[in-house]
């Protein structure tokens, strides 16, 4: 086991509390980008923040907006 920091994503389109994060990774000298879905919640006023990939109905205009900002986003970048 390694002591990297863990990775961070390249680029990240929030709306509220739906966040939709870019991650880069290259294999073979082929740059690959990846997006990942998820809404921040509280149990406890705000002081411990946790995340979910489950959506209300409400929230899926929201996500899809998110995700064809990142799929503009990504195609600008040259990567899949």
């Amino acid at each position: 086991m390694t002591n990297e920091p863990p990775q961070k994503p390249v680029k990240q389109f929030r709306a509220g509390a739906l966040a939709v994060s870019i991650w880069k990774s290259t294999h073979e000298e082929k740059t690959y980008h990846a997006a990942t879905v998820s809404r921040a919640f509280t149990r406890d006023n705000g002081t411990t923040w946790e995340y979910s990939t489950q959506y209300d109905a409400n929230d899926l205009p929201t996500v899809a907006r998110l995700l064809d900002m990142a799929f503009a986003w990504i195609v600008t970048q040259g990567g899949k």
